[in-house]
């Protein structure tokens, strides 16, 4: 509710607008003009309010049914406005076009900004020659759409910063964790290594008859061991393994985030473990490549006890190489999963998949990325 309000907020400046016919329509001795210039002006505020309320920004990568109905219903309004404005002679009618084209700017997925903005600015210039108004309208339509255009590009590009700090935070996480594990390693392999030698000394020096020297190694040994056993459970408690569900969780609320439809299919968690981990980082990889390198209208996960796959349809080879990072993501996604399954990723067409599949299921199935060049790791 919070959302469709801001989004309401952004439809109240350009009401200002309305006082132009307004101010005609106070004017006017015809009442029955007067009555239709205020009722098509009340019709066209219902319906940007309705836009704006069902077309919260920022913009979606796909049309909705609402977006479709609303701009629909926004646009008969104005082309009833001006017609009327124009059988009236309503000066300045051209610039009610202001509501449907700020609305597209604002609401409509990019790839479809200037499909949209071309029909627009010809009804406002059909409606400007009608009445003389041509050169007003080309000085008026170019700063407005220069504003909004600006505006748009500017919230698309803290959206993109933003999702790029997240997935900073998120990789520096990782680094923690496997900094850590490190750690658990190098504690275990010392504190092993030394109970170990401390324990054949203890077994010599029973042997030999020293028993109160035994004694005091065997001590060392509890202490060693205690102390270890410390270590373990702090590290252990800073590193817990990443949990698949949770991951779903945080894409659907990432991809919500960028307007990016979620189709998330969960069939049964992978076992516990390695296996639970690593669909977990194939599970945060796929949508953090979605989110960065890509532009999707819809990303779609699939998690089974088998395996995950995760694929979104706005593959393009020339963003993802503009956006190309390192590829450190991917190469260490394949040390991670080592032998515990296959993982592949590719795309093909417009659509770029990330699968992982555990020996438990046949691994001889037919890639879906066929037209892709695929680096497996079995």
């Amino acid at each position: 509710m919070k959302e469709r309000l801001i989004s309401l907020a952004w439809a109240a400046p350009w009401m200002l607008f309305m006082g132009f016919p307004l101010a005609s329509a106070l004017e006017s001795t015809d009442a029955t003009q007067r009555a239709g210039i205020i009722g098509l002006c009340a019709l066209l505020a219902v319906t940007n309010s309705v836009t704006w309320l069902t077309n919260p920004p920022p913009a979606r990568n796909s049309f909705t049914r609402p977006f479709i109905l609303s701009h629909a219903a926004l646009a008969a309004a104005t082309v009833i406005y001006l017609v009327y404005a124009a059988s009236i002679g309503l000066p300045f009618a051209f610039m009610m076009v202001s509501y449907l084209l700020v609305a597209w700017v604002f609401q409509a997925p990019s790839r479809f900004l200037i499909a949209g903005v071309v029909p627009i600015a010809a009804i406002a210039g059909v409606s400007a020659y009608a009445q003389g108004e041509s050169m007003r309208m080309i000085w008026y339509l170019a700063l407005l759409g220069g504003f909004v255009g600006f505006a748009r590009w500017s919230m698309e590009r803290s959206a993109r910063e933003r999702l790029r700090r997240q997935d900073a935070i998120q990789r520096a996480k990782a680094a923690e964790r496997a900094r850590l594990s490190t750690d658990l390693h190098d504690i275990l392999g010392h504190s092993l290594t030394g109970i170990a030698m401390v324990s054949e000394l203890s077994g010599r020096l029973l042997d030999t008859g020293r028993a109160e020297e035994a004694r005091e190694q065997i001590r060392a040994i509890t202490a060693q061991s205690n102390e270890a056993l410390a270590d373990i459970r702090r590290i252990v408690a800073a590193t817990r393994a990443l949990s698949p569900i949770e991951e779903l969780d945080e894409a659907r609320s990432l991809l919500e985030v960028a307007r990016i439809d979620a189709d998330i299919t969960n069939e049964g968690e992978p076992a516990s473990g390695p296996r639970s981990a690593a669909a977990a980082h194939v599970i945060r990889e796929g949508v953090t490549n979605a989110l960065l390198h890509a532009r999707p209208s819809r990303v779609r996960i699939r998690m089974s006890p088998t395996g995950v796959v995760v694929s979104n349809d706005g593959y393009s080879a020339s963003y993802a190489a503009s956006t190309a990072g390192s590829g450190s993501g991917l190469v260490g996604l394949s040390e991670l999963v080592g032998d515990e399954g296959s993982l592949a990723w590719g795309a093909s067409g417009n659509t770029w998949t990330i699968s992982l599949t555990f020996p438990a299921a046949p691994l001889n199935e037919e890639s879906p990325f066929p037209d892709a060049l695929n680096q497996r790791k079995e």
